[in-house]
This record gives C-alpha cells, sequence and structure tokens, in this order.
C-alpha cells in the first residue's frame, strides 16, 4: 500500500497547496474531509466487528492523506472545536481516529474521554478510550525505526487496562475486547498472560490479523518460540492467503526454527496462487523451483533452478517480492552467495523501479527508496535526493528521520562528519542515560573493537595497549590462550536485547568491582528496561538507518555507535565478516549457536542482516581515516566486495547443519 498512498499524499499535496492559498480555506477543507467520514464505519468500529467496508477503508486512508497534506486547517478545526460540550460520540470517535493517526495524542485523548461520558454503556467507547490512554501525553522515550529513540508517548497502562474490564463487563463475550486486552498485557505488563488472551480471543473467533499478531508476539526476542510463531503466521496465511505480512512471517520464522524447505515453499504457492496476474505461468515457475527446496538438492538441481528463474526473468516473468526473498535466503543457507547477492541487487532495483522519486513528504518512502540506491552503488543520486532536506516536514520525527537519513548517506561515502554533526544535535535535543559519560569515555581516545571470532590472530598485547577496549559480550576473566588472542581486560561491553537480563547481575557485579566501566544495549530494548537505570547501564540511540535488508550485526553496530563521539581511533580485531572457519570463537556462544541450521543465532547473519552491505559499510567507515582494521579483519576489509563474497562460498563458519 506504500506507493499508492505516496501518490494519493502528493495529489492532496498539491491540490491543497493550491487551494489553501485562499484565505479560510484550509478550515473549510478540512472540515470538508472529516464530513465525508460518514460514508462509512469509524476504523475501530469496523476492527472491533470484523466487518471490513471497502468505502470506509478508503475514505479513512484517504482523509489522513489530506489531512496531512493540510496541517494548518487541520490543527484550525481543532482549536474551534469545543469537545467539552460535543453531544455525538460517533463523531467524535471519527475526529479522534483521524487525529490520533496526525499523533495529535491529547486531542485524541480528550475525544474519547468524552465520548465515554456521552455513551458509558458502549464497549466500543472504552476500548477506544483505551488505545487513546496507551498513546497518552508526551514524557517518555520510544524507538523509532529510521530516528532511533525519540520522544513518545507515555502509555497509562492501569488505566487502559481499566477501560479495557469495563469495555469486558459491558460485552463480555466480545473476542475483540480479549484481543484488546491481551495486546496490553503482552505489551505493558505480563507477556504469559497477554499470550493466554490472545490465544482465547482466536478460539472464540478465527481471524488471519489476529493470528498475524500472535506470530508476531512469539517472535520476540524475550519469548522466542519459534515453532508456535511460524504456526501462527501460517494460519493467518491460510485464512488470508494475499497477505504479505502473514507470509514474511512464514518465511523468516521457518527460516529460524526447523527449516523444513518443502513446507516453506508450499506457502509460497500459496501466496503466489492468491495474487497479480500471470498466476498461470507464475504456478509453473513455482513448480520448477521446488527442487531448490527440497531438503537437500543436488548442486545440478540448484543450477536448473537457477537457470528455470533467469529465464524468467528475461522475458519479464517474476515471482512476489516476498517469494523472492525465501529464494535469496534459501540460497544463502546453500551457501550460493554470488547467485543470492545478484538476487537480492535484483530486488533492489525492483524497489526503485517500482517506488520511483516522489516520496510526497513521506519519510519512510524516502527511506526505503535511499536504501534500495545505496544498496545497487548509487549513493550520488541517494545524496541528491535527501541533501538538503527535500520538503519541510510537519511532524518533529519527520525532521529527525530525514536529518538522519542524510547523515547516514553522507557516511556510505565515507564522510563521518555530518553523522558526527547529527549526533551532537541529538544529544543537546534528547539528553539520554549514559551518554556524557559515553562521550568521556570515548572523545580522543585509542579504542579497540574486539570481536568474537578466532581469526588465528595473536594480537592480544596490542589490544591492551588501546584506552579503551570495547566487545560485544562481557567478559572479565582470561586464561593465558585467550589474554594472548583476545587481551585481558574489558572496559565496555555492548550486548543484544537477548542477552542483556541474562548477564545483568554478572555485568553489576564487574563494575562495582572495578572491572567494568560501562555496559550498552540496543536502544529498542530500552522500554523493557524499566525506569531507574544504573549509572553504568546506557541504550544507545541509533542504528544505519539505510541497510536494505536490516541493520548493521553487532560489530558494526558498535562501530556506528562508537564513531560519533569523536575517538581518535578506532581499530578492529578478531573479526573475519563470516568468511573463515568458525562464526565465534570457543566458548562465546552454546553448541548449538556456533553455525547456521535449525533453531541456531547464526541464522540471524543473513535473516536479518546482509553480509556484502555490512562488509562495504565497514570499509565506509574506514575511509573517513578514524577506523583501521589488524589481522585477519584487515585483510577481508582490504577484498573487493566480489572478492568477498567469493570467499563467503567457501566458508565453514556459514555451513548449515542438520536438525
Amino acid at each position: 500500500m506504500l506507493k499508492p498512498l505516496v501518490f494519493a499524499a502528493e495529489l492532496g499535496r498539491r491540490t491543497v497547496g493550491a487551494a489553501t492559498a485562499v484565505p479560510g480555506v484550509d478550515l473549510a477543507l478540512a472540515r470538508a474531509v472529516l464530513a465525508t467520514s460518514r460514508l462509512g464505519p469509524s476504523q475501530l468500529e469496523t476492527a472491533m466487528t470484523g466487518e471490513r467496508s471497502a468505502v470506509g477503508s478508503f475514505q479513512g486512508k484517504a482523509a489522513t492523506v489530506l489531512l496531512e497534506a493540510n496541517p494548518r486547517g487541520a490543527s484550525a478545526l481543532l482549536a474551534r472545536l469545543d469537545i467539552a460540550t460535543a453531544q455525538d460520540a460517533e463523531k467524535l470517535e471519527r475526529l479522534a481516529g483521524q487525529y490520533f493517526k496526525l499523533k495529535k495524542y491529547d486531542a485524541a485523548l480528550a475525544m474519547r474521554r468524552r465520548a465515554v461520558q456521552l455513551e458509558p454503556d458502549v464497549a466500543l467507547r472504552w476500548v477506544a478510550l483505551a488505545r487513546s490512554l496507551l498513546r497518552a501525553t508526551g514524557g517518555h522515550i520510544v524507538h523509532d525505526p529510521v530516528a532511533g529513540l525519540v520522544e513518545g508517548p507515555l502509555p497509562r497502562t492501569e488505566e487502559a487496562r481499566e477501560a479495557l474490564a469495563r469495555a469486558e463487563q459491558l460485552d463480555p463475550e466480545n473476542p475483540f475486547v480479549l484481543h484488546e486486552r491481551g495486546e496490553l498485557e503482552f505489551e505493558h505488563g505480563d507477556a504469559a498472560v497477554g499470550l493466554d488472551l490472545m490465544e482465547r480471543a482466536l478460539a472464540r473467533q478465527n481471524r488471519a490479523t489476529w493470528w498475524t499478531d500472535l506470530g508476531s508476539a512469539y517472535r520476540k526476542p524475550h519469548i522466542a518460540d519459534y515453532d508456535r510463531s511460524l504456526d501462527a503466521y501460517e494460519k493467518a496465511l491460510k485464512l488470508k492467503p494475499t497477505s504479505p505480512t502473514a507470509f514474511r512471517g512464514v518465511i523468516i520464522m521457518g527460516c529460524r526454527a526447523d527449516q523444513d524447505w518443502p513446507r516453506l515453499w508450499r506457502s509460497a504457492e500459496l501466496f503466489e496462487s492468491a495474487r497479480g496476474r500471470n498466476t498461470a505461468a507464475k504456478l509453473d515457475l513455482a513448480r520448477t523451483l521446488r527442487e531448490l527446496f527440497t531438503a537437500a538438492p543436488e548442486e545440478q538441481q540448484i543450477d536448473e533452478a537457477l537457470a528455470a528463474l533467469d529465464a524468467a526473468h528475461a522475458v519479464g516473468l517474476r515471482v512476489s517480492w516476498p517469494t523472492t526473498s525465501l529464494i535469496v535466503y534459501r540460497l544463502q543457507f546453500l551457501q550460493r552467495m554470488q547467485s543470492s547477492f545478484a538476487l537480492r541487487r535484483e530486488l533492489a532495483q525492483r524497489s526503485v523501479t517500482w517506488l520511483g522519486t516522489n516520496s510526497a513528504g513521506h519519510s519512510r518512502h524516502r527511506q526505503k527508496l535511499l536504501s534500495a540506491l545505496i544498496y545497487l552503488g548509487r549513493e550520488d543520486e541517494a545524496l541528491k535526493l535527501i541533501d538538503p532536506m527535500p520538503w519541510t516536514p510537519y511532524q518533529e520525527v519527520d525532521r529527525q528521520r530525514l536529518e538522519k537519513m542524510a547523515a547516514d548517506t553522507h557516511l556510505i561515502r565515507g564522510n563521518l562528519t555530518p553523522y558526527q554533526d547529527y549526533s551532537a544535535q541529538r544529544r543537546a535535543e534528547l539528553p539520554l542515560p549514559g551518554e556524557s559519560q559515553m562521550e568521556t569515555l570515548i572523545r580522543g581516545k585509542r579504542i579497540a573493537v574486539v570481536g568474537p571470532a578466532d581469526t588465528g590472530d595473536r594480537l592480544g598485547e596490542m589490544i591492551d595497549g588501546y584506552d579503551i577496549i570495547i566487545r560485544p559480550r562481557l567478559m572479565t576473566e582470561f586464561d593465558e590462550e585467550q589474554r594472548a588472542r583476545l587481551g585481558s581486560r574489558t572496559d565496555i561491553a555492548y550486548f543484544s536485547g537477548r542477552d542483556i537480563d541474562d548477564f545483568r547481575d554478572e555485568a553489576s557485579a564487574a563494575v562495582e568491582a572495578g572491572r567494568l566501566q560501562m555496559v550498552i544495549g540496543r536502544g529498542l530494548s530500552m522500554a523493557s528496561a524499566g525506569e531507574d537505570l544504573p549509572d553504568w547501564l546506557r541504550f544507545y540511540s541509533h542504528d544505519y538507518s539505510l541497510g536494505f535488508h536490516g541493520p548493521p550485526m553487532g560489530i558494526g553496530r558498535i562501530l556506528y555507535d562508537v564513531l560519533q563521539f569523536h575517538p581518535a581511533q578506532v581499530s578492529l580485531f578478531n573479526i573475519d565478516f563470516f568468511s573463515g572457519q568458525k562464526a565465534f570463537g570457543k566458548g562465546y556462544r552454546p553448541a548449538k549457536d556456533q553455525q547456521m541450521g535449525p533453531y541456531s543465532i547464526v541464522n540471524e547473519v543473513v535473516l536479518a542482516h546482509d553480509l556484502a552491505f555490512e562488509h562495504r559499510l565497514t570499509k565506509a567507515m574506514a575511509a573517513s581515516g578514524v577506523l583501521d582494521a589488524q589481522g585477519v579483519a584487515g585483510e577481508v576489509l582490504g577484498l573487493t566486495e566480489e572478492q568477498y563474497i567469493q570467499r563467503l562460498e567457501t566458508s565453514s563458519a556459514l555451513t548449515t547443519r542438520t536438525a
């Protein structure tokens, strides 16, 4: 839906821009847009009843587009509205729904409180109020996928819980209310209770979107129940075979879980059969590609499948974007890296062709476009589309997104200064815990970033000579072999979201004993860390935002974070970008997580990231003159992208074990 909405937004922006040049028209137009909401049920009513309205859905999207294009009129209308004396609860809900989308959370909350006063015995009003209470006034830190940690709405969890309890009293058999309670508890309360409530709702009513929600919940890092997540996504896809969200969930969770490739391809054929044109031809191609998805295809079968795919592309026949992504994953698990990255470049080109270059004030559209252009090596084109700022954003978060994307586009071209300037500006605008201490530790210092791979290097003495030593896990005890390979201390330890809770007590003890100075977690984990953070715990504020296939991996994120604080030098040790014999050194991960295969953490290397782009991004950081790499890390970083991809095809670290 992204491209049609962007085109509609551009048309709306031009129309509104011309019309509102006449005094008073902006207010009149805002009134007219909202008046059309009477054509169908409100969005929340549709969600609660499960009865879709094509007219209402179209009207809701069109109204949002036109109101976003006319912020002055929307604000003027809101200023003239006397919510306290309004008498029409249904009209208030329609208004609240639109202003909620415009991030006018205070206004939406006031409207829904008034609607509850007018109709206290209608369950829908309490459900709507609960949603607004979870997006109440500011004062909270939330994670934005582009800008990183930003100011956001503070959830009033207990009030929302009470509102949903009232809704359930009024309509005790309504599965929608049960599902809403489940989502609230999962996100803001007891996750186990939330999952149980969501499953109970599905037992009462079988909805594709609810199965998708359940699949998303089970895949969260603190749950990580891959099998149940996969089952939920499959049920969603069977109910709605055209759903790309459900199909993408099947793909990712199937690759993380048991890696039953024939099972995944059956879902692909179901998805292809339900979508678009040339269905018969695409299904013929899908049947030909089945041999690629046998449990252990022979080399000849792989070659034949790839030849069939090339022949189809030559005549303009392509399977869908998600199905092509599944093929990319299968090829990477088979270590057919050159073919897989060629397909991913083709996906990037398809994205550029489909998206076009007119983002119409839509920052996420611009992000996807820039990511695809950068993946194709068209950095100069990308820079022209983002610097200077291509439009004046209405929302503050959109300003932050545009500035962040400009800084990241400069960085991929080897220019670190815009990123450092942007980061300093964001620290001034939104001071976060640990930022000052981190800057004190890093600014002007020589930093060693020590990876987890056993590269054969024995550079421990060199590592110990750096001012600050950073590792992607906590290590405070070193035997003789580890000291020779890794050095003998840890000053700063980075953790992933799934690891930080397990090591928190150990990290606290290490800080107290003077063996560790700081622990750093991913920004998206901050919300689950609680309110009272210890002085030694920091969550970094942002990732590189223009990866076509996900953010950087652990070492890439560390380098990106450290470079914002103006170090004198950063040196990289003990990493070979998964091109060597082992993914991790001895003892770093459990046995099942030493190589790719069913349920292995190493699968994330290809599922959530892109090895070729990781290599390119690190080279861009090195081009700034601040970063260098020692030993095997320097050798691999010196390879061309083509040479690096060739090396991945023979890497033992990426060999897939069987279940």
